[in-house]
């Protein structure tokens, strides 16, 4: 459903990205967010580089295993549960909402598209000093949390920059709670 548009010859077709849309939203927007919302937390509380790298690493790889985790989880259960339906239970339309992908590759993409959001965030640390690696990590993964709703936008024929717009609050709300908590937490400089 949304995934296919007609053809000049009436026949559906795939819209670029749908099919795996949903993968990479969850695992990408996710991870980038919290590994983003973790530095700024550890990078204000701390002020040490290597806090801030054991911190985002952690975050980052926990987190990448456990979205695609849930994502196959969630994905085996939308499949039971349509399997369910169709054997005994209501009619088929009633179900329609639970569009299943295969678990196993809804976990990939989700953990792939995951693990490579994690390294955005952490990047600027490895590179800059820690008061320029949060300007830097705060701007860097802004512009891709932007891009990833872009995106989205496009693939679902929705304003671009709408969605773009909506992705980079709902990070900003994140980063912002982690940041208030890091200075509220200070451990350096006091």
């Amino acid at each position: 459903m949304g995934e296919e548009m007609q053809s000049g010859r009436g026949e559906p077709q795939i819209l670029p990205g749908a099919g795996i849309l949903r993968e990479v939203i969850l695992g990408a927007q996710d991870n980038l967010t919290n590994v983003l919302a973790t530095v700024l937390g550890v990078a204000i509380g701390s002020g040490k580089v290597s806090m801030v790298a054991l911190a985002g690493m952690s975050s980052g790889v926990a987190e990448a295993i456990s979205m695609g985790g849930v994502l196959y989880t969630s994905t085996r259960a939308e499949l039971d549960l349509r399997t369910s339906a169709e054997k005994n239970g209501p009619p088929k339309e009633y179900w329609r909402r639970a569009e299943c992908s295969d678990p196993l590759r809804a976990a990939l993409v989700c953990f792939a598209a995951a693990a490579i959001a994690a390294v955005i965030p952490l990047a600027p640390f490895a590179v800059l000093p820690i008061h320029a690696a949060m300007v830097a990590c705060v701007l860097l993964s802004g512009a891709c949390l932007f891009a990833l709703g872009g995106w989205k936008g496009a693939v679902t024929r929705r304003p671009w920059w709408k969605d773009g717009l909506q992705i980079v609050l709902i990070g900003t709300l994140a980063a912002v709670a982690s940041a208030l908590i890091g200075a509220a937490l200070k451990t350096h400089g006091t």
